[in-house]
């Protein structure tokens, strides 16, 4: 039978019981001790949970690309080690990364826990808890893109990545994707990953537009207890 998995750190976060099941047939758990559920399935459906209201649906899909030949050097990209960041900007960057997000899409969700989960997202970005290095895009001085990722045994995943709105449309997200995948094939990875969303049109065709396919999609549901 299907069980409930604990989130331990969702549910420390958001101080709530927080758990997740794949739904792969009618069969639904009990689910009577969580207060916010997850439940992912690969097809869209109308599942309906007694006690429980579902107030958010996401369509997450994971980009693949295999790195073959790396691209041209790259300039103003820089490991974030050997410049002078201001935190706050990377903070901006993070939000901007995470605007598609369903926990900031999620309207059951306190605004001010999305800002919360990014700012921990940067600062375990940097200390390297959550990612293996962090690269920015400096302009003028200014931090104006970033992004993260971490390897995984064969491959990598992209963590955040975005571009200031003001800088957008200038080619900076596509020289941080090279300048990552650079780094990948310096260090014989092969398989670049990249997590977001089926809402976010804009990203969407951006991966496309670098050579990246659909791996993988998962639909995502929140369940929240009434």
């Amino acid at each position: 039978m299907t069980k409930i998995n604990r989130l331990e750190w969702d549910s420390d976060f958001f101080n709530l019981e927080v758990g997740d099941f794949i739904l792969k047939n009618s069969l639904i758990p009990d689910c009577s001790d969580f207060d916010l559920i997850y439940v992912k399935s690969e097809k869209v459906n109308d599942l309906e949970i007694n006690g429980y209201e579902k107030t958010y649906t996401e369509t997450k899909i994971i980009f693949k690309k295999i790195l073959k030949t790396k691209n041209q050097a790259i300039n103003s990209v820089y490991d974030i080690s050997v410049v002078n960041y201001s935190i706050e900007e990377l903070r901006q960057l993070a939000y901007e990364s995470g605007k598609y997000s369903r926990f900031r899409l999620d309207q059951k969700i306190d605004p001010k826990k999305f800002f919360e989960l990014y700012d921990l997202w940067v600062l375990n970005s940097l200390n390297k808890k959550f990612a293996d290095n962090l690269y920015v895009y400096l302009e003028d001085n200014n931090t104006v893109g970033f992004v993260t990722y971490k390897i995984n045994n064969d491959f990598a995943t992209i963590g955040l990545i975005a571009v200031n709105p003001n800088y957008q449309g200038r080619g900076i997200g596509g020289k941080l994707l090279k300048f990552v995948e650079n780094k990948l094939i310096e260090n014989n990875i092969k398989i670049l990953l990249i997590p977001t969303q089926f809402q976010n049109e804009e990203a969407c065709f951006f991966y496309k537009k670098h050579g990246y396919q659909i791996h993988e999609t998962t639909i995502i549901n929140h369940y929240w207890k009434i």
